[in-house]
């Protein structure tokens, strides 16, 4: 056998040629003479594999990253070594040098390949969503039957700022486009859905409340046919606060704390605690104020029994010994609280 391009015939042919043939023609690697990168202006995501990812690189790092890519190099190559420069930058275009060094059949070779790296730059389907006001939920915080308190109203900005600030190192949506006071309350209009209902669980971890969803379609998606909702969803704060009384059933009872699942109470005459849960919320009734409570003296006490006064009227009240009664002394002034005519005293 001989080589077709030489006529020599005292070597092995390589793909029909002999060694120094084909190694003339041989090339290390291949890479396009125009990389395209599409990326977004404003948060600099790129479209790999047909979906676009947020990976915080700075431009210059994009192109080396885009050449690396695109370089593909021979399985014939031993030992490969690959470097990569930008020789000049042209606003969006990126003239490149790639020069490799590899052995081919003992034979070391050292090529220059030469592309240039177009960055296509467009605005990512997220950023043009934040930058439209675009929201997915509306967070309604209310409370049944009286306004927000001032309070409410300022850890609740603090707890969705806390959270978002959180939530968008994962979720780019988890951002708040608007926040509309309202003469029912406050209304929060939160980026992505599922940010939004993470901000309603940990709301209600420290305000308590009921919540209800109010899903709306809005349209259709166009590429897929499917139907956009936006979804309102509810927080409605208990009438009453911590410290306030209130009746549930036949018992009467302050508020002590409450959570996302249940409200923990102190009864007002064995002063224990118990729970309700807030799908008994309904059976509730508000019955009294921390600032209505009164001052009075303890102005007797027996092994049976403890005597107060009355704090408007000042006639005597005796009541049951209880041992939660034990550390108050005969003329110790002690917190009341009268309800439908009976005195009960506040631990």
């Amino acid at each position: 056998m001989f080589c077709p391009q030489c006529g020599s015939s005292d070597t092995q042919l390589v793909e029909g040629l002999c060694k120094t043939c084909f190694l003339k023609e041989f090339y290390l690697l291949k890479l396009e003479s125009e990389i395209i990168v599409t990326l977004c202006t404003s948060c600099h995501s790129q479209i790999q594999e047909g979906k676009w990812k947020e990976l915080g690189l700075p431009e210059e790092e994009i192109i080396y990253q885009a050449l690396e890519e695109n370089i593909h190099v021979s399985p014939m190559v031993e030992n490969v070594e690959i470097e990569l420069e930008i020789i000049h930058r042209r606003g969006s275009l990126a003239d490149c040098r790639v020069i490799a060094k590899g052995v081919v059949f003992g034979e070391e070779i050292t090529q220059e390949y030469k592309t240039t790296v177009r960055l296509n730059k467009t605005v990512c389907p997220d950023c043009s969503k934040i930058a439209s006001g675009y929201y997915e939920s509306v967070i309604q915080l209310r409370a049944d039957n009286r306004p927000l308190y001032p309070e409410e109203i300022a850890l609740a900005d603090e707890i969705i700022a806390v959270n978002l600030n959180k939530l968008e190192k994962k979720n780019r949506m988890a951002y708040i486009t608007q926040r509309t006071p309202m003469k029912e309350g406050m209304d929060y209009y939160i980026g992505s859905q599922k940010a939004a209902k993470k901000l309603i669980n940990k709301l209600r971890e420290q305000l308590g409340g009921l919540v209800k969803e109010s899903p709306r379609l809005m349209g259709q998606d166009k590429s897929t046919g499917k139907g956009l909702y936006r979804t309102w969803i509810s927080l409605r704060l208990p009438q009453f606060s911590i410290d306030d009384f209130i009746q549930y059933n036949d018992r009467l009872a302050q508020v002590k704390s409450l959570d996302s699942r249940k409200i923990i109470v102190r009864d007002l005459i064995n002063q224990e605690k118990f729970s309700i849960l807030w799908k008994d919320y309904a059976n509730i009734k508000l019955i009294g104020h921390l600032e209505d409570i009164q001052k009075t003296t303890l102005t007797s006490k027996t092994p049976h029994s403890i005597q107060i006064l009355h704090p408007t009227t000042f006639e005597p009240i005796d009541q049951e010994i209880n041992p939660d009664y034990d550390k108050l002394s005969i003329g110790d002034e002690v917190d009341v609280l009268e309800i439908e005519g009976k005195i009960y005293i506040i631990l």
